[in-house]
């Protein structure tokens, strides 16, 4: 502080040992009392808060059970994209691998296959469960059995094909176009 200048005053409140600076706590004051039905230094949440939180939970829920249980069709939806990446890969071994590759689906599963030295071949580790069925098989427009092979050749030249698949009872289709381009279509 300055020299000349005077220290503010301010009142001190005696009580025993210690010694407070400024006015003493509202519920000290004589005179004032806590509201009606207050217990002293109650603590918690209001009705409103805790409608809000139990709001904000229930929208959570919601949202966390569309995810966890998948409707019947993005079921099928999903079991079909596998089919797609597996069409999609037999002709990506034809391609890149020069020589023809195919895929069969008979007795609930989906097999790749390759061409070898004059006999096809199953590539052993693109086998898989397929949980749907193939109704129709088209290549070129030409209807096929179902169970022959949709073959695809190291020239990089596509045919048309289309397969037509039921999966937990919804129908989509597998096509391919000339480019090679392979995708799923919802019937």
């Amino acid at each position: 502080i300055a020299p000349g200048v005077a220290k503010e005053a301010r009142p001190t409140l005696e009580t025993g040992n210690n010694s407070m600076i400024g006015p003493p706590p509202a519920s000290r004051l004589s005179g004032q009392a806590l509201p009606r039905g207050t217990p002293r230094g109650a603590v918690g949440f209001t009705l409103v808060e805790v409608l809000v939180v139990v709001a904000i939970a229930g929208i959570l829920v919601a949202l966390a059970t569309v995810n966890l249980f998948p409707s019947k069709t993005q079921l099928a939806r999903r079991d079909v994209g596998s089919v797609a990446l597996a069409v999609e890969h037999a002709r990506d071994s034809a391609w890149f691998g020069g020589r023809p590759a195919a895929i069969t689906f008979s007795e609930g599963r989906l097999r790749e296959w390759r061409y070898g030295s004059r006999t096809w071949e199953p590539n052993v580790g693109h086998d898989q469960a397929f949980d749907a069925r193939v109704t129709a098989l088209f290549v070129d427009g030409a209807a096929l059995p179902t169970t022959d092979r949709l073959v695809f050749m190291p020239d990089g030249l596509g045919v048309p094909f289309s397969v037509a698949i039921e999966a937990r009872g919804v129908a989509f289709a597998v096509e391919g176009d000339a480019a090679g381009a392979v995708t799923m279509v919802e019937r």
